[in-house]
C-alpha cells in the first residue's frame, strides 16, 4: 500500500528515518522523499493502516505534525514519466520547465536518494 506523508522536511530527512519510523507497522518495501512530502510503500495493507493511523500528527521534528494518509489515485489522463540518469544539480524547476515545452505538466519532482529497504 502506498501511504503519502505531508509535512516533511526533504532537505533534513531521509528516506532510511522514514522507513525506520514505519517499520514498527509492518514491512517497508521503499520510502521516497520529495521537499515537503514523501511516499512510503508498505507490504501489507493492515500495517500500513495501523502506520496512518498512528503516525498522522506526529511530530518528526519539533512543530511540524505529519500528515499520513492513504495515496491517491493520479487524475484521469495523466501520464507519469520516469526521467533517468538526472544530474544531482538539476531542479525540480528547470525540468518542469523543459517538459512544459511540451504540454501542461500536473506535477515535477527530482527524487534523490530513494532507498528499496525490502523485497
Amino acid at each position: 500500500m502506498k501511504i503519502f506523508v505531508g509535512n516533511v522536511d526533504g532537505a533534513d530527512t531521509t528516506p532510511e528515518e522514514l522507513a525506520a519510523l514505519f517499520a514498527p507497522y509492518g514491512t517497508v518495501m521503499s520510502c521516497a522523499v520529495m521537499k515537503q512530502f514523501a511516499f512510503v510503500h508498505m507490504r501489507e495493507n493492515a500495517g500500513a493502516l495501523r502506520a496512518i493511523e498512528a503516525l498522522h500528527g506526529h511530530e518528526l521534528r519539533p512543530g511540524r505534525a505529519l500528515l499520513v494518509e492513504m495515496s491517491r489515485p493520479r487524475p484521469l489522463n495523466t501520464w507519469k514519466i520516469f526521467v533517468g540518469n538526472v544530474s544531482a544539480a538539476c531542479t525540480s524547476q528547470e525540468l518542469r520547465s523543459l517538459f512544459e515545452r511540451r504540454g501542461r505538466v500536473i506535477e515535477c519532482d527530482v527524487v534523490k536518494g530513494m532507498v528499496p529497504t525490502g523485497v
